[in-house]
């Protein structure tokens, strides 16, 4: 049985990492209506392509990692570390965009701009929904013993 306050936390995870992807793919689509899309090499044609293929698959990824649940209090406290370290992680890359980003100025083009903003704000509410998901772990006995307790049907 997954608790609201639970589902709330992955769903704040999934859309800070949806609001990264939304601002990838902008910035390449931007980058393929100015410069056309034409082979010009290997390199030329893949590199826009992988910041939005990137933050696509952490959001796939994260979409079934936030569904972990813990079956015993070790496994559950293994499980909170790694949701803080990579909330760490995002906020330190929240601060990476922000130093970019810093002082307050579009950086040669609103689109550019709007994508950086948007990898910041998702890093941001990407870390936030983590930290949230760590407070909300419970082992699955404890789980178990509440539905059984609330008289459920198993």
């Amino acid at each position: 049985m997954t608790s609201i306050a639970r589902l709330q936390a992955q769903s704040i995870v999934l859309l800070g990492l949806g609001i990264s992807a939304a601002g990838n793919v902008i910035s390449y689509f931007n980058t393929v209506t100015q410069r056309g899309y034409h082979f010009n090499g290997f390199r030329e044609s893949v590199i826009p392509m992988l910041n939005p293929l990137v933050t696509i698959a952490a959001l796939a990824a994260w979409w079934w990692l936030t569904r972990i649940e813990a079956g015993d209090e070790r496994q559950r406290r293994n499980l909170q570390r790694a949701y803080l370290a990579f909330a760490a992680q995002y906020l330190l890359t929240m601060s990476f965009y922000l130093i970019i980003i810093t002082p307050w100025h579009t950086l040669g083009a609103f689109w550019m701009t709007i994508s950086l903003w948007s990898d910041l704000v998702g890093a941001f509410v990407a870390a936030l929904g983590l930290v949230l998901l760590s407070l909300t772990l419970r082992p699955r006995a404890t789980i178990e013993e509440d539905v059984a307790d609330s008289g459920a049907l198993v």
